[in-house]
C-alpha cells in the first residue's frame, strides 16, 4: 500500500510541471488576446488606421512572437542555404509582412472574443494552446504553438482552422527559393511589404 502511495505521489509530481506549464502558456495567450481586444474596443478608430494597428501589433504582439524561429520553420530546408546576412534579411522582411498581416486581421476583433479551449504539452518546453474566436455565427479555431525560453513564452506558429501559418509559407518559400534562390525570396518579401 505504501509503495502504491509513493508511486501515486511520483506520478502527480511528474504531471504537475506539465500542467503548470500549460496553465502558464494559456495565461499568456489569454492576456495577449485580452490586451489587444481591450485596446481595440477602447479606441475603435484604430481599426481604420493602418499606422495605429501596426503600432499596436508591434507593441503588444511582436514581443510575444519568435520571428527567428517562425522564419526558420517557414524556410525549412532552405534556411541553411542562406548566408547569415540573407537570413537576417529574410527574418526582417518576413516579420514586417507578418506584422501587416496581423494588423489587418485585428480590425475584426472589435466584435469578437477569444476563448481558451485547452492546451497540450508537445515535446520539451513546447505547448499548443487551442483557442476559438467567438462572436460570429461559427467560431474560428486558432491554435498557438509556444515555446518557453529565458524570455518567457513565445509563439512560433499559429494554426487557423487547421492551416498552419508556417506550413503555408513554407510551401510558398520553397517555390520561390527553388526558382529564384534566397535573393529571390527576399525580393518577393520586399515587394509584398511595399504594397
Amino acid at each position: 500500500m505504501l509503495r502504491f502511495f509513493f508511486s501515486l505521489c511520483f506520478l502527480f509530481a511528474c504531471m504537475a510541471p506539465s500542467h503548470a506549464q500549460n496553465a502558464s502558456a494559456e495565461e499568456m495567450v489569454r492576456r495577449m488576446a485580452a490586451e489587444v481586444t481591450a485596446q481595440i474596443r477602447k479606441s475603435p478608430e484604430i481599426v481604420n488606421s493602418p499606422t495605429q494597428l501596426s503600432a499596436l501589433v508591434e507593441q503588444r504582439l511582436m514581443p510575444r512572437f519568435d520571428f527567428n524561429r517562425i522564419t526558420q520553420l517557414a524556410m525549412g530546408r532552405n534556411w541553411p542555404k542562406a548566408s547569415g546576412g540573407e537570413q537576417n534579411q529574410v527574418v526582417a522582411e518576413f516579420s514586417r509582412l507578418l506584422v501587416r498581416t496581423y494588423s489587418n486581421a485585428l480590425a475584426s476583433l472589435r466584435d469578437l472574443d477569444v476563448q481558451i479551449r485547452d492546451s497540450r504539452s508537445n515535446s520539451g518546453s513546447d505547448v499548443t494552446v487551442r483557442t476559438q474566436m467567438i462572436g460570429r455565427a461559427k467560431p474560428v479555431a486558432i491554435d498557438y504553438n509556444l515555446s518557453n525560453s529565458s524570455g518567457g513564452w513565445r509563439v512560433y506558429d499559429v494554426t487557423v482552422e487547421g492551416v498552419s501559418l508556417v506550413t503555408a509559407y513554407r510551401d510558398e518559400f520553397n517555390g520561390v527559393v527553388g526558382s529564384s534562390g534566397v535573393p529571390g525570396l527576399i525580393a518577393v518579401l520586399k515587394q509584398k511589404n511595399a504594397k
